[in-house]
């Protein structure tokens, strides 16, 4: 594999020793159908992780299917997952659930430990049974599909918080994915800045973004992302909006990559952590949009309910 790879295996930019790593385990996962657990922060690219195991496998020609659980409700979820029958409810007609739709395929659920906890002893079927039935049925359906999960939480604290069951998290955790945060993978930081800005080049015939400054690549560099890669295209993106030149300065990036944390947190006993940053970000994205919730969760590269929930958590107005 190449220093800096971006290849249709990573279809990734990195020349970071943890993501090479990384890598190679994808690698050998592709050739396999057990259950993988990919966990690592928001932003990191658990999606990118999941398309690279299904697409790389001999299942790539059958559907990759994508459980999003946070954004299904729960009184939804269960016949999204597994269909129902007709009459299973009012007006119901029979209708194919997830888990059929991804046969011979591959079942991704991203953010499973959004799983409530009554579907998770179910799934754990699919696991290891490859059966279930369909909601309002009582035959046993079989189906060969392999399932993917991500989460951005630590699933071995949910398990002994008694939200998430242990028995599925052993299943799924045979080999485990874990991918690094953008701050301990510096050396990505500024290659793959460049990509996004070659990527909105392409997408804006227009677009007269050509390079970083220098100064721009250093603010890059030096600045923690929380947001991660996520947050790194969107600052992208942003700069390329707003350049006025072929080199981008400091100026069209986002003003928390030009303030080091001593500026930002001056006359605080202690050096700001990532959860620290993580807020005046949020409350700088606001700031910004003037409140707007649905353009700060797009610049921020998360749901609505998402935003919501990170604003309660701070205590953002």
């Amino acid at each position: 594999m190449s220093a800096v790879a971006e290849t249709t295996l990573s279809g990734v930019v990195s020349s970071s020793p943890l993501m090479q790593a990384l890598l190679k385990d994808v690698a050998r996962l592709q050739e396999v159908s057990s259950p993988v657990l990919i966990q690592g922060e928001s932003g990191t690219g658990k999606d990118l992780v999941a398309h690279l195991l299904h697409h790389g496998s001999a299942r790539r020609d059958a559907p990759l299917i994508r459980v999003h659980c946070p954004s299904i409700p729960e009184e939804l979820l269960e016949s999204e997952l597994f269909g129902h029958e007709k009459g299973a409810f009012t007006d119901a007609q029979r209708k194919l659930g997830k888990v059929e739709l991804a046969a011979s395929g591959s079942l991704y659920f991203d953010q499973i430990h959004d799983l409530q906890p009554k579907l998770q002893a179910k799934l754990l079927r699919v696991v290891e049974e490859r059966r279930f039935e369909r909601l309002g049925g009582t035959r046993t359906l079989e189906v060969d599909v392999r399932v993917l999960a991500s989460s951005s939480v630590d699933l071995q604290t949910a398990v002994r918080s008694g939200a998430f069951r242990e028995d599925l998290f052993h299943r799924l955790n045979v080999v485990p994915l874990f991918l690094p945060p953008l701050r301990n993978r510096r050396e990505d930081i500024l290659p793959l800045a460049e990509l996004f800005l070659a990527r909105e080049r392409q997408k804006r015939p227009g677009c007269r973004a050509r390079a970083f400054a220098p100064e721009a690549a250093q603010a890059l560099r030096g600045y923690p992302w929380p947001g991660n890669v996520r947050e790194l295209r969107a600052a992208v993106e942003r700069a390329v909006l707003l350049a006025d030149s072929e080199v981008i300065g400091t100026g069209a990036l986002p003003a928390t990559l030009i303030e080091s944390p001593q500026t930002l947190w001056e006359g605080r006993s202690r050096q700001p952590s990532l959860k620290d940053l993580e807020q005046a970000y949020i409350r700088h994205v606001l700031e910004r949009v003037a409140g707007n919730q649905t353009r700060a969760a797009q610049v921020l590269g998360i749901s609505r309910k998402a935003l919501w929930e990170k604003r309660r958590r701070y205590g953002i107005p």
